[in-house]
């Protein structure tokens, strides 16, 4: 039985689960900084009895990640990371659920306060398709990372997970650059991958700021213990790896990713970079081992602050992933986080202070 099946029947066996989380969530205390208390469950967005009916509209009775960009067009689009459903197939190859590496969903949906709202999907009616297919002879899935619209497009960088290793430990072959022209309802892979090896193994995960015409790339190894790095690039030269400049002691370096150092200390996973307006800061959220880690800093490259936790590890239990909703504005911080048990993605709500 695979680890995601683990996760996926735990979901479905606990259906307490989203109050038990949301009571000791409202009960845990922030460390002083700009959030003005602990994190908080908005809703559950995917899987059986969410706000969402995932399974019936998009067939989806789990997944994880829900990595968010605005398309530039109205639009939010959300990409999420191995996602399962039901089909009688899979019993043949012992599976109790079939997998597909990542879907993607569309939400036009401005008011969070009640939860996130998807209008539509990439794939065919009733399901959300698989954007890209993995090569199992190499790989075990391909993993959304980031994304952002750019020069028309909508561009994600991806990850080749060559192996799970132990929680919170994996191995990548590369990432890469993956491309759509139709909002992001086909996928096609660019010649802009990194390999897990040299500098490109700092940039095998990240995250993208769009500031103007230059985008930030905020990248980490493989897994949730690196340190972040700092590239950027022109927005028309995106899909050009040679034009990508890399944050290096507090100057920029062209087409050298080994010569970037750290703009956030380790250990950082899964991250996540934005604009703030009621601060008046760029901020960060990231997993950690010892929960979500909130940063600030008056510039894309920092200095940014040491961080403070918002989401204990604990609570919820097995969280991780927090990544922003760029519609986010005023006091109040909106993210997706990923719960393991249960396998499912919730929207949350973060307050904050000056």
């Amino acid at each position: 039985m695979t680890r995601r099946l683990h996760r996926l029947l735990l979901g479905l066996v606990v259906p307490t689960l989203t109050v038990a989380l949301t009571t000791t969530l409202a009960a845990s205390p922030a460390q002083a900084g700009n959030a003005a208390g602990p994190a908080s469950i908005v809703n559950r967005l995917t899987g059986p009895f969410a706000m969402n009916d995932t399974i019936g509209r998009y067939n989806i009775v789990g997944t994880d990640l829900g990595v968010m960009w605005d398309n530039g067009r109205g639009e939010v689009l959300t990409a999420f990371g191995d996602t399962q459903s039901f089909n009688g197939w899979s019993l043949l190859y012992g599976e109790l659920f079939y997998w597909r590496s990542n879907v993607l969903l569309r939400s036009a949906d401005r008011n969070l306060a009640d939860g996130m709202t998807f209008t539509s999907h990439a794939g065919r009616p009733g399901h959300a398709k698989r954007l890209l297919k993995p090569n199992v002879r190499r790989e075990v899935t391909i993993i959304p990372t980031a994304g952002v619209a750019a020069n028309g497009k909508q561009y994600m960088t991806v990850m080749s997970v060559k192996r799970w290793d132990q929680p919170g430990i994996w191995t990548t072959n590369w990432s890469g650059l993956v491309v759509s022209n139709d909002n992001g309802e086909n996928w096609r892979a660019l010649n802009a991958f990194r390999p897990n090896g040299g500098g490109n193994k700092k940039f095998q995960m990240g995250a993208f700021l769009k500031v103007g015409k230059t985008i930030y790339y905020y990248g980490t190894p493989d897994g949730r213990w690196g340190g972040v790095y700092l590239a950027r690039v022109d927005e028309k030269d995106i899909e050009n790896l040679g034009k990508w400049d890399y944050f290096s002691y507090g100057r920029w370096v062209r087409n050298d990713p080994g010569a970037a150092t750290p703009v956030m200390g380790a250990p950082t996973g899964e991250l996540s970079v934005a604009w703030n307006d009621y601060l008046g800061k760029y901020i960060s959220l990231a997993s950690q081992d010892i929960g979500v880690t909130l940063r600030t800093a008056d510039n894309p490259w920092g200095p940014w602050t040491s961080g403070e936790i918002v989401a204990p590890s604990a609570d919820p239990y097995t969280g991780y992933a927090p990544y922003i909703h760029p519609w986010s504005k005023g006091s109040t911080l909106y993210f997706t986080y990923s719960i393991s048990i249960g396998y499912q993605v919730y929207l949350m709500r973060l307050p904050l202070k000056k």
